[in-house]
């Protein structure tokens, strides 16, 4: 069973309502707008109320700039003063508060939402996930049902020899009590037949005395030997875990309190977590065995999900990238699961302007990307080195690259995974997190081939529940870089926000800036109100058919102006 979050109306119209659980990253919007994730109809809730990241166990929320204000558990956490403009309003920033289990979140004077964190218990003795908690043991550790069976077995088990040796116990007492007795009968018999026969019962009773005797001292020495084969598994399961507290870090050598063979403080290094994954590998591992054989060369960079690596096979000496995921929260099995089957989902792309994803895997917490390697980095870095933007004509030889790899991406059949082991065939997917930080570049002439990197992992990343909660300006992709109709469903976001992304990826290359302003403001509100400036107004020199092109292309109401990767490109090359 993994984490689940569970939002219940406690207060307003819809009271006694409560939400399907959430058990994934979720982001939703809270507010009267029909448009919002949650719809409340008190007249008191703002269109655009607050906000609520859920990446199970987390949940953090943010006022949107609420007239009558965001309140968690009686203390204001948001309101705009009455006196601002919504426009206003929209210039401040809100600060997020993180959210714990039982915590009440007040949408103005009239509505109100409870919340409860259902986390798994996993049993003390077997360690399997425990359904319904309500069973101990002796150190009142919470066990499984299984495992409170098989105590209370073993408990009956030894109540019931402890039973047969006082019986027996009692039946050699009374053997022995009754031949003293037939021994005195026989010897005060006068008759010798009396005695005879008293001699013979004597005998008789002695010897079953015996027998019973005998009997008892096999029993105990039975009892002693399970005895000891209990002591020896208990000192067996002490020495393991003794063992297992001996551990020392493969990496740095500090004592381990887990099951991996690398320290805490070690999982937070990029670098150290990059040498234990080629120790291990070079070990057999079999999660790991995927990157046997490399050997790190130097650090290309590091962003909020982890850091990549150039590495080199050591017996071709061919380079390529090794992108290390960091997750920043703890996420169940069935969310691990569900990340690898979109990382390898989208290993399934080739094509040109597509960063090739060649292997995948885990290690513990750590999710390792083995990928092509472009030594002309991205277009962000080559942006910075210019100054902040690109001439016209590199900005668009790369922006018509990088849609052939959007067309291709979303047409492309791929097999996808389920949960029960079986496969199905899905068309296309999706990006979500388009921006010049994901185009790479195959060298450093002045015509190099672009590649779009990093297809689904950002949605999958966030989608599993791996990155704690989102951080500010960010949702599950980069806000300055994403459409509202991503924002308000980015789990059912379709390809056209993949192209609006890539209109303002242009829009960014030839500028310099984004398309919305969000100096001073709430990114948030920004992106979910606020239509996109012309861009003329930030660079003049924008011949006037194509800057038309990007900003139709960066339309959001009723729907984005531009839906498909091919069409956005004829659009820019009949412009020009």
């Amino acid at each position: 069973m993994p984490t689940k979050v569970i939002l219940k109306v406690s207060k307003g119209k819809c009271s006694g309502e409560e939400l399907p659980p959430f058990d994934k990253k979720e982001t939703l919007i809270l507010g009267r707008q029909n448009d919002c994730n949650i719809v409340f109809p008190e007249i008191t809730v703002s269109r655009y109320h607050c906000l609520l990241d859920i990446a199970p166990p987390s949940v953090i929320v943010r006022d949107f700039g609420s007239l009558n204000g965001t309140y968690l558990n009686e203390e204001k956490i948001g309101q705009r003063n009455a006196a601002l403009s919504i426009e206003e309003a929209r210039k401040q920033k809100y600060n997020e508060f993180p959210m714990k289990t039982g915590d009440r979140l007040r949408l103005g004077p009239d509505c109100e939402i409870t919340l409860d964190i259902v986390i798994p218990q996993y049993c003390a003795e077997c360690s399997c996930e425990i359904e319904q908690p309500g069973h101990v043991n002796k150190d009142n550790l919470p066990i499984c049902h299984a495992c409170h069976a098989k105590a209370l077995e073993q408990k009956a088990k030894k109540e019931e020899e402890e039973r047969l040796a006082r019986k027996m116990e009692q039946e050699r007492i009374e053997a022995e009590k009754r031949a003293e007795e037939l021994a005195a009968k026989a010897k005060a018999a006068a008759d010798e037949r009396a005695r005879i026969k008293a001699e013979k019962e004597r005998i008789e009773a002695e010897k079953r005395a015996k027998e019973l005797a005998e009997k008892e001292r096999l029993e105990a020495i039975r009892r002693a030997k399970e005895e000891e084969k209990r002591r020896k598994e208990e000192a067996r399961i002490a020495g393991e875990k003794a063992k297992r507290n001996n551990r020392r870090c493969e990496v740095c050598g500090a004592s381990l309190d887990g099951e991996l063979n690398i320290c805490s403080a070690c999982l937070k290094d990029p670098v150290r977590i990059l040498e234990f994954l080629l120790l291990e590998a070079s070990k057999g591992e079999g999660d790991v065995m995927g990157i046997a054989g490399y050997r790190k060369v130097k650090e290309l960079g590091r962003g909020g999900m982890g850091a990549v690596w150039l590495v080199e096979e050591n017996k071709t000496g061919e380079r390529m990238a090794l992108k290390l995921m960091l997750p920043e929260a703890a996420a169940d099995k069935q969310s691990r699961k569900m990340f690898l089957r979109e990382a390898y989902m989208a290993g399934q792309l080739t094509h040109k302007n597509v960063v090739r994803q060649l292997k995948c895997g885990q290690s513990g917490d750590t999710y390792f990307i083995l990928m092509e390697f472009c030594q002309g980095g991205s277009v962000d870095k080559l942006m910075e080195k210019n100054g902040g933007k690109l001439s016209l004509d590199l900005a668009t030889h790369i922006t018509l690259q990088v849609l052939d790899g959007l067309h291709y991406t979303h047409k492309k059949e791929v097999v996808s995974t389920l949960e029960d082991g079986t496969t199905r065939t899905v068309i296309g997917v999706v990006h979500r997190d388009f921006k010049p930080g994901n185009i790479f570049l195959s060298d450093n002439s002045s015509r190099p081939v672009a590649k779009v990197a990093d297809f689904g992992l950002a949605k999958a990343f966030e989608t599993a529940g791996l990155s704690g909660h989102t951080r500010s300006g960010q949702v599950a992709g980069t806000l300055p870089f994403m459409p509202r109709q991503q924002i308000i469903n980015y789990r059912y976001a379709r390809p056209d926000v993949d192209i609006w992304a890539a209109a303002a990826s242009y829009y960014n290359m030839l500028t310099g800036t984004y398309p919305k302003d969000t100096r001073g403001k709430d990114p948030y509100v920004v992106a979910l109100n606020d239509p996109a400036i012309p861009i003329s107004r930030r660079n003049a020199r924008i011949p006037e058919k194509l800057a038309k092109v990007i900003d139709t292309a960066l339309i959001e109401r009723p729907e984005i102006g531009i839906r498909s990767a091919q069409e956005l490109k004829k659009a820019i090359e009949n412009a020009l």
